[in-house]
């Protein structure tokens, strides 16, 4: 190793290494068990569940009236979400949940899922770790 680029090669793949360690190492832990919660509701858009279009956290008032694209719950869901500007959220009772991840959440567009997850309580968003449909 008397070459003076050996050495500098030997010196970038050292801090290399250590860069990659340190940051393996420093990355966030996932989150415990006790840190999870499994929720049962519907998926559904931002807007039919905090009630802009209706009074009853539903998609009632916009497949009633005919509103094109919203036919049934996953066209009505679908439709506020695209066209309308929504965001997908789940809905458990009367409590709602911004959903972390809008791609995985489109595939379930108003159906009933059981989502594990963690919680954000100061956000009230819930970060999915699977997600499936519930029967």
């Amino acid at each position: 190793m008397n070459n003076p680029t050996s050495r500098v090669r030997a010196a970038i793949s050292l801090v290399a290494l250590i860069l990659l360690a340190s940051y393996s190492f420093g990355k966030d832990k996932p989150k415990e068990a006790k840190d999870t919660v499994s929720l049962r509701g519907s998926v559904m858009d931002s807007q039919c569940a905090f009630n802009v279009h209706s009074d009853a956290h539903s998609h009632e008032w916009m497949t009633k009236r005919g509103v094109q694209g919203a036919n049934d719950e996953e066209s009505c869901t679908q439709h506020c979400v695209k066209d309308m500007g929504g965001s997908y959220v789940l809905v458990v009772k009367k409590d709602i949940y911004k959903l972390d991840d809008q791609i995985k959440a489109e595939q379930f567009a108003g159906k009933k899922v059981k989502i594990n997850g963690s919680l954000d309580a100061s956000s009230h968003t819930l970060h999915i770790f699977d997600m499936e449909e519930d029967k």
